[in-house]
């Protein structure tokens, strides 16, 4: 399962706040065309892998992108732009 670190979660938990529209919305990890990752709201889905900060729903992964993506940490790194996520094995 993919592990998110505390600094990551702010920015998750950040970036939701300032995205929702709705009720019960989450960020859910997206595989671009072409490769990369990316970043949508959505709502659970039934066979959801779901990742959880303090008891709040942050990101949601397709079952197929989460056995893609294993063991992952997800981390937040400080740049020029503001945070940037950043994914590693």
């Amino acid at each position: 399962m993919v592990t998110v670190t505390d600094r990551a979660a702010e920015v998750l938990r950040a970036t939701l706040d300032e995205a929702r529209t709705e009720p019960g919305q989450a960020l859910r990890l997206l595989l671009r065309p072409g490769g990369g990752f990316g970043l949508g709201l959505d709502q659970e889905r039934e066979d959801d892998r779901v990742v959880t900060a303090d008891g709040e729903k942050i990101l949601l992964l397709m079952p197929d992108l989460a056995e893609a993506v294993g063991q992952a940490t997800i981390d937040a790194e400080e740049t020029e732009e503001g945070p940037k996520l950043v994914i590693s094995r």
